[in-house]
């Protein structure tokens, strides 16, 4: 039997492990829903939530909203505007960079996801009481909050 000499990390108490595992599993189980009924990537319902959420930007705007990297934002993008989901018009404060928006056919999309968004979300936290649910609600915030202050 050999012992490790060197400082061990317990990945189940650590906890970016553990969010990241979470989050990956609630990501992946979600986007079960809107993939099949709605042939959506996930990229593609960020895109369309954070412009339901936000309203018009550009793609930079959509990439620091949604922590998604250029490339990724570009594509859903494309596909999206492809599909009429989204709408694009020039800036008139930067013309490289459009602005972007859902269309008529992309809020009406984003109706019909977020009833269902709202029963999957339900269904996930039904275990806990709703003091619970606020607690860890008021925690992630402050985790979030002391992270963006030491950006």
């Amino acid at each position: 039997m050999t012992t490790n000499k060197h400082p061990t990390l317990d990945l189940q108490q650590f906890l970016p492990y553990s969010l990241t595992n979470i989050a990956m599993q609630m990501s992946e189980q979600f986007s079960e829903l809107y993939q099949k009924q709605f042939d959506l990537t996930v990229p593609q319902w960020r895109v369309i939530a954070n412009l339901a959420q936000y309203g018009e930007c550009t793609a930079k705007q959509l990439c620091d909203m949604a922590q998604m990297d250029k490339s990724t934002v570009s594509r859903a993008v494309k596909s999206l505007l492809t599909r009429n989901l989204i709408a694009a018009k020039a800036n008139p404060t930067d013309k490289r960079a459009n602005l972007l928006s859902l269309s008529e056919a992309g809020v009406g999309l984003h109706k019909q996801i977020v009833p269902l968004a709202n029963e999957w979300q339900a269904s996930l936290v039904s275990e806990l009481d709703s003091q619970e649910i606020k607690q860890f609600m008021d925690t992630l915030s402050k985790l979030s909050n002391y992270l963006n202050k030491n950006v």
